[in-house]
């Protein structure tokens, strides 16, 4: 299900936010350990490698630790993550938690493999209801 935008709701305070917040939530991910975001350069290098995509402009092939801290540092202005930067860092974290915050302005959200276990358990509490209603219906029929 898609939430339709209205022509009339201005909310950009979301969208300016957005870099903060996703700033906030890839260091929460890559954590505060200096030899841990070493590994993490390489994972993400790794990633990208095997997938064949590039994570910046220019001619490098991979990241660097300098390149991951300036997207992680909070005050940088010009070194913002891209949109397929951010996907692969989260695959190489395995958080969601930097994705959610990019959906999150335009009122979407990441469902993980517990959120789907969980809707699924839902969907079939509910299918067994209905199931029980209608049993009922026809047992008074009889």
């Amino acid at each position: 299900m898609q939430k339709q935008l209205s022509l009339f709701h201005d909310d950009h305070g979301a969208l300016a936010g957005l870099v903060p917040a996703l700033r906030a939530a890839m260091n929460r991910a890559a954590g505060a350990d200096s030899a841990g975001r070493k590994l993490l350069v390489d994972k993400v290098n790794e990633i990208a490698r095997q997938a064949g995509l590039r994570l910046t402009t220019g001619n490098a092939l991979s990241i660097s630790k300098d390149t991951l801290d300036k997207w992680l540092a909070p005050s940088d202005r010009d070194h913002t993550p891209s949109l397929l930067a951010v996907v692969v860092f989260c695959a190489a974290t395995r958080d969601p938690a930097p994705l959610q915050m990019v959906l999150r302005v335009i009122g979407l959200d990441v469902m993980t493999e517990e959120d789907r276990k969980l809707r699924d358990y839902g969907k079939a509490c509910l299918a067994e209801r209905e199931a029980r209603r209608r049993k009922k219906i026809l047992e008074g029929n009889i």
